[in-house]
């Protein structure tokens, strides 16, 4: 199978993945309005609107489809208290979650030509840039996370207990799993060309 056809066929996969992520987020929003819980409908109707971003945004499909489906698992374990009941879940969840975020968010920025595609950067340093501004961006959400995770806890000390050592270690998960989005972005970016 020729380079060009693997492309295809992954994007194509990816996009199938992306909208079956969105139909499920869709079916989560009306499930939860159809049962009365009406802070998880609003939640997952949001949801839906900031994944359809990377569609708009000419994010590459897999990167998408990723995007879409770790945000989905990130709603359905926060709604269900799987951060709460399956310790592992919460690592995980935070070392997926804001990589795959500022992927699709630096894919969004260079289609809307505020930085420039990972194949216009010139030079060994500059060739790094995706690594670095992932890098920072999913840091910069898992921050913003444990900032609402600690308003949270300071209106409703029964909505989400957290401490010290669970805030640290989720900012360690997160700034490892934006580092490796990173990397993923760097070599995509050496392997495909990217067109917006």
């Amino acid at each position: 199978m020729s380079t060009d056809a693997k492309t295809t066929s992954a994007t194509r996969a990816g996009r199938w993945l992306f909208d079956a992520a969105v139909a499920l987020v869709l079916v989560s929003a009306v499930f939860q309005l159809v049962t009365a819980h009406w802070e998880p409908a609003v939640r997952f109707v949001l949801l839906a609107l900031i994944i359809l971003s990377a569609r708009w945004g000419n994010v590459p499909a897999m990167f998408a489809a990723a995007f879409a489906w770790l945000l989905l698992l990130a709603a359905w374990a926060s709604v269900q208290h799987w951060y709460r009941d399956i310790r592992p879940a919460d690592e995980v969840i935070h070392f997926l979650t804001p990589g795959s975020l500022a992927a699709a968010a630096y894919f969004v920025l260079v289609d809307q030509r505020m930085l420039p595609a990972p194949n216009e950067t010139i030079g060994v340093l500059r060739s790094w840039a995706p690594v670095l501004w992932v890098t920072l961006v999913g840091v910069l959400a898992a921050v913003l996370w444990e900032f609402y995770e600690w308003v949270v806890e300071q209106l409703s000390p029964k909505g989400i207990l957290v401490g010290y050592t669970d805030t640290v270690l989720d900012l360690l998960a997160g700034t490892l799993g934006s580092l490796t989005a990173g990397f993923l972005v760097l070599w995509w970016a050496r392997h495909h060309s990217y067109r917006r």
